[in-house]
């Protein structure tokens, strides 16, 4: 069993979300996508056809001269269809968003207590319904609430660039406002705090070992942005050998441009899967800073320990 509360440096941070994954991969990723996989795929469909609207809309911009009167057209013909779909597409977002977050913080709490992974699918998505109200809420209050103080504090940061010191701190300041989301996340639902009361302790658990926690977090993210690019430079380079392929037969300059079309489409569409994905990482990676907060504050491995030495 792997173990969840326990002490950790920077270093063990980095090995043991590998090792986390090593033990209870394949029963966490068979949940994973047995919950989302539907989704993802659905999620993979809806991209690939919205970037072939999107190339489509814009080339056929770029050949009409008029082009405020083309576009002002077609948002006045079609408004009622791009109103339908925006919302369509934010509420499927955020539907995707809320159980691709939660997974992860509802299996680790749900190993904890079952002192392993002698759980299912059921039990996971048993507790996502109950809790799909609070999860909501919580999804809401970063959006309106959380998001705008965030984009103020970057903008601020991002003007102190102009004198250098902004550089150092907008690069910490990334990480730590992910941690401090996710933190406050396993917060709110292990411990069924409010909103507010959740950021606060999330960001207690930031500062608890705040260079271990951001310098491994940094870390994984570099790991994950390596993996994203594994993935797809593969139909990037295929894309572009079919472009020089088809220069050299003197093939029609739509076929070109058709093989861009699809080749950025498929990039685009590899690239949002593995971000959701692989995002597991990052989401593991917090839940043991958090798990590790927890130890550091109650010492329950040593309590089991010591309730296991008197059961025996």
């Amino acid at each position: 069993m792997f173990q969840l509360f326990k002490q950790r440096d920077f270093g063990e941070y980095i090995s043991e979300t590998f090792q986390f994954f090593r033990q209870t991969g394949k029963h966490y990723l068979k949940n994973y996508f047995t919950i989302c996989g539907i989704l993802l795929m659905l999620l993979s469909v809806l991209t690939y056809f919205l970037f072939q609207v999107y190339f489509d809309f814009f080339l056929n911009v770029g050949r009409i001269n008029n082009n405020l009167d083309f576009v002002q057209n077609f948002a006045e013909n079609n408004s009622v269809l791009i109103v339908l779909g925006g919302v369509f597409i934010f509420l499927f977002i955020v539907l995707l968003s809320m159980l691709t977050y939660s997974i992860p913080v509802i299996y680790m709490d749900l190993y904890a207590k079952k002192s392993g992974s002698n759980f299912g699918t059921k039990e996971i998505l048993l507790k996502f319904k109950a809790e799909f109200g609070r999860i909501l809420l919580f999804f809401l209050g970063l959006i309106f609430i959380v998001t705008p103080f965030l984009m103020i504090i970057f903008v601020l940061l991002v003007l102190l660039c102009f004198i250098l010191i902004g550089i150092p701190l907008l690069l910490f300041a990334i990480p730590t406002a992910v941690s401090w989301i996710s933190l406050s996340f396993y917060e709110y639902l292990n411990h069924k705090k409010n909103f507010f009361s959740a950021l606060g302790a999330g960001f207690g658990h930031v500062k608890a070992q705040y260079f271990p926690n951001i310098g491994s977090l940094m870390v994984m993210y570099m790991i994950v942005q390596i993996g994203m690019s594994v993935f797809t430079i593969f139909p990037y380079a295929f894309g572009m050998a079919s472009i020089v392929t088809s220069s050299q037969n003197d093939a029609a300059p739509e076929d070109s441009l058709s093989t861009v079309k699809i080749m950025l489409t498929i990039v685009m569409v590899v690239s949002m899967l593995m971000s959701y994905i692989l995002n597991n990482l990052l989401l593991v990676h917090q839940g043991l800073v958090y798990y590790s907060s927890i130890e550091n504050n109650e010492n329950i491995s040593s309590k089991d320990s010591i309730d296991l030495i008197g059961s025996e």
